[in-house]
């Protein structure tokens, strides 16, 4: 998350100066890859006179580097962090009367592989990135931050840190431990008399593809969100004991569930700003990708996500793909179609 952030602001605010600091290994490919223009060699005294410092790393270590932070920034300096929890950070700086400008960020984005070889400038793209705050937006924040974010595309969403928390327990959280919990019973099932994984594809595929995160973070959220992670578990249970129960009568819970999820808006990353979506079939042909990217670009069509979702070997699949708007989307219709390519607004 630091490295394609670092790698976004690089791509995006010409002029910028950013330092690094993380173990040995890691500066040493975030220098030769040009990710940041130096390293930081004494925490956390290096960082008296930055500008705005990101904490990217598990929750535990964040609130260790806000006590380190505490007695060396200055108060022109900008404090924010990566993490997914955020009553816990707001707690500590109570106790710690800290002298910068701390605002809490939780950009609403990742993938599925960690560290500095998977980084992507493009991370952060048309992504919701949540900053929380305790009652108005600090002025500063407001002047530096924003404009900053706001450069790499992001698009910014401010909440309350509790209202934030509460939240991501049901909508982050909880769908981390279902996919594990799913692993783990398929797991525990899958032999060569039964072959479970020979058929996990699909849905099973999608829905348990976050049980891949960092064991390291995940267990970090775990902690400092129980207390909401702990609720929310409890209405699961309650909701999953009720289809138990009444597993032969499950119709209308389909049909409300269909009603329900249509209530979500059908937008781009962190559902936030409006995206149409087209799927695109195709054959499963070497350079579709690239031809598909060619033609749009060369019709000036900016594709704003793209998503291959199924694809059978020698019988081809379908390309999500997503357009700032209909008119858009109706335009790449046009010259997919004017290739062979059948394609289609997604309902």
């Amino acid at each position: 998350m630091g490295a394609s952030l670092a790698m976004a602001i690089r791509q995006n605010v010409p002029g910028a100066i950013i330092a690094g600091y993380d173990h040995p290994e890691v500066m040493e490919v975030a220098l030769k890859k040009h990710i940041i223009d130096r390293q930081i060699n004494a925490w956390p005294n290096d960082c008296h006179n930055a500008e705005i410092i990101f904490l990217a790393t598990p929750q535990k270590f964040i609130l260790q580097h806000l006590k380190d932070l505490a007695g060396v920034v200055s108060e022109k300096t900008i404090v924010t962090d990566l993490g997914s929890t955020k009553e816990v950070v707001y707690q500590l700086l109570k106790d710690l009367h800290f002298p910068g400008h701390f605002i809490g960020g939780h950009p609403m984005t990742g993938a599925e592989k960690s560290g500095i070889n998977a980084a992507n400038p493009l991370l952060y793209e048309n992504a919701l990135y949540v900053l929380t705050t305790q009652g108005t937006m600090d002025p500063v924040v407001g002047q530096k931050l924003l404009p900053l974010l706001k450069s790499i595309k992001a698009h910014i969403l401010i909440m309350d840190p509790g209202v934030h928390d509460q939240i991501v327990a049901v909508i982050s959280h909880l769908p981390q431990i279902v996919a594990i919990a799913l692993v783990r019973l398929a797991g525990q099932k899958n032999s060569a008399d039964h072959p479970y994984f020979d058929l996990a594809a699909g849905g099973f595929r999608d829905l348990t593809r976050i049980a891949s995160s960092s064991s390291d973070i995940w267990s970090d959220i775990f902690a400092f969100n129980g207390k909401n992670i702990e609720a929310t578990l409890g209405e699961f249970i309650d909701i999953l004991g009720q289809f138990k129960n009444n597993i032969n009568q499950l119709g209308g819970e389909l049909r409300k569930a269909v009603h329900i999820r249509n209530q979500i808006p059908a937008k781009g990353k962190g559902f936030l700003f409006p995206l149409t979506e087209v799927m695109v079939y195709v054959p499963d042909q070497v350079g579709v990708i690239a031809k598909i990217s060619t033609v749009l670009a060369n019709s000036h069509i900016d594709i704003r996500d793209i998503e291959l979702l199924k694809i059978r070997e020698r019988e081809g699949g379908v390309f999500r793909l997503a357009f700032g708007s209909l008119d858009e989307a109706e335009q790449a219709i046009k010259v997919l179609e004017s290739i062979n390519y059948q394609a289609s607004i997604k309902e």
